[in-house]
């Protein structure tokens, strides 16, 4: 305890040079197997006091003191009517409630925003066309992890005042004493940091061992969590599973440890999900009875094995399944329009939808390009032209699809064409202010952006400066680039995050989509990343 004391009375020194504490302080108390206690304390000059009387209460709970204190001091108040509350409420993005609320003037009933936010006080309606307030998840959170001793009922509210309230924060993490954004700010609770590259390192590792921890022993993955209630997603995607085994396998790489166990997921893949006819092969999805062969899948399997090989050039049996997979994805071209089929039947490989999503032409174009860096092979770079061909007459970079960036920066190396140049910067120019002001983290936008930022180096360096200069402003992509790679982390399980959810450890150092009830799903963390590991690469070791 006397570590601890120490600790928290740096933590509330820190405080008081920092800030001016008011008579409204809010105390959150957690660890990795527990939620977070959170408790109001209304008198600020007996705040050690109580801090270490709560403690002492954690640990008689818990059998241990709390592993994170974070303190919310309460900045401002506003007093309004419950109604217009609620309709703040149940017109804010899903998750994105960034301010707290008093349902009394002695704020016996009062919750933080990361409180509102990660026990789903307000969640769509059952048919998903509108937000609602739902007293069941209110009532269970007071019922389970608070004193509040009444029952919820917002019609008891309707015509009275209450209040909004903004806070600063501050966590002791461990030992670390970390100041958080205000609340107010879409980057709240956002622990401050100085660098922003040593930063995105520790997260890469954190979000690479997290995903090497949802590889069972099978090759199969844990597909994912909706951590509010501690859900497993009862789902399986095999396009996913190819996709997010690739992004691991370039997350192992980056950090510089052993990828040789990635072959069970590889495995898991051929031994199960392969059908072929001679030499041409498809990967086929019959979970979830859905019994299909999807353009996008194929090309993420060879994503996956391409990655693979990098490592282990001399395996040439994945090198020869993947070259008969790529003979499947060309059966689902035709090389003289440059059109797909983007969906057959299995196992009679019948077309069941010529078209569903365009980013799986990005996807295929993309992995017969990789493929052709590693085998040479001039059918795929061929089919990779025609294909393009084809996005080009039809202005494809209107979908701004990053498997599409990352492939025309790669085709432009080996084919310095005017015309790649051109549409690799159209896919992300158009698309710039939208990337820069959006509150969510969408992270394959960073893909997009450094692979556009890479076409740019390149076109400059084969004479295409004025070609640059007239379709984007470069310091602005750059700028965009800086101003995502440090949002993005709004999408990482910090323990100030993570420790208000029902089970911390399950999702503590993952990423996250906020506004799919905070899914931590292999492919979304798939593509944090990969986007993290390609800024990493071109900006980490250059002068801001």
């Amino acid at each position: 305890m006397n570590i601890l004391e120490s600790k928290i009375n740096e933590l509330l020194s820190y405080i008081e040079n920092d800030s001016n504490l008011t008579d409204r302080v809010f105390i959150s108390m957690g660890s990795s197997h527990t939620k977070a206690k959170v408790l109001l304390i209304k008198k600020s000059k007996s705040l050690l006091k109580n801090i270490l009387k709560n403690c002492q209460n954690f640990k008689r709970k818990h059998l241990s003191y709390p592993t994170w204190i974070k303190i919310d001091i309460v900045t401002d108040e506003t007093v309004l009517p419950f109604t217009d509350i609620k309709h703040k409420l149940l017109n804010t993005r899903r998750n994105y409630v960034d301010f707290g609320i008093s349902f009394d003037k002695y704020w016996y009933l009062s919750f933080l925003p990361e409180e509102i936010n990660s026990n789903a006080f307000i969640r769509p309606s059952k048919d998903k066309k509108r937000f609602i307030l739902s007293e069941n998840n209110i009532n269970n959170y007071l019922r389970k992890y608070t004193s509040y001793k009444k029952k919820f009922r917002a019609k008891d509210f309707d015509k009275r005042d209450v209040i909004q309230f903004h806070t600063e924060s501050y966590i002791l993490d461990d030992s670390n004493i970390i100041k958080l954004e205000k609340n107010g700010s879409h980057k709240q609770p956002l622990r401050k940091i100085e660098d922003l590259h040593a930063e995105i390192d520790s997260m890469i590792d954190k979000g690479v061992h997290f995903l090497k921890d949802m590889l069972e022993d099978s090759g199969k993955y844990i597909y994912g969590y909706f951590p509010h209630f501690d859900k497993k997603i009862n789902f399986y995607n095999i396009l996913r599973h190819s996709s997010s085994s690739y992004a691991l396998i370039e997350g192992l790489t980056y950090i510089d440890e052993d990828i040789s166990f990635m072959k069970k997921a590889i495995d898991y893949v051929i031994d199960n999900h392969i059908i072929s006819t001679d030499d041409v092969s498809y990967v086929f999805d019959n979970t979830n009875n859905i019994n299909e062969i999807k353009l996008g899948q194929n090309a993420s399997f060879i994503f996956m094995v391409c990655e693979y090989l990098k490592a282990y050039p001399d395996d040439i049996n994945y090198l020869k399944i993947a070259q008969n997979v790529a003979r499947g994805i060309l059966s689902m071209i035709d090389i003289e329009t440059g059109n797909t089929t983007h969906v057959l039947n299995y196992p009679s490989l019948t077309v069941k939808e010529s078209f569903r999503i365009v980013y799986y032409d990005g996807e295929a174009a993309l992995a017969l390009l990789r493929l052709y860096k590693i085998d040479n092979n001039e059918n795929w770079l061929n089919t990779v032209q025609k294909l393009f061909e084809h996005f080009i007459n039809e202005k494809y970079w209107r979908y701004h699809d990053h498997w599409l960036a990352y492939c025309t920066n790669e085709l432009s190396q080996i084919i310095p064409s005017e015309r790649y140049y051109k549409f690799g910067i159209l896919n992300a120019s158009t698309h710039l202010k939208y990337i820069k002001d959006r509150e969510t983290t969408y992270p394959t936008f960073l893909e997009m952006l450094v692979a556009t930022y890479r076409l740019i180096q390149n076109a400059k360096e084969n004479g295409y400066h004025d070609l640059v200069s007239s379709l984007i402003d470069e310091d602005e992509l750059v700028d965009t680039i800086h101003n995502r790679a440090d949002y993005q982390r709004t999408g990482h399980f910090y323990p100030e995050y993570a420790m208000y959810f029902k089970l911390p450890h399950r999702i503590l150092g993952s990423f996250f989509i906020k506004h799919h009830g905070y899914r931590v799903r292999i492919d979304d963390i798939e593509h944090y990343i990969s986007g993290y590991i390609q800024y990493q690469k071109e900006f980490k070791n250059k002068s801001s």
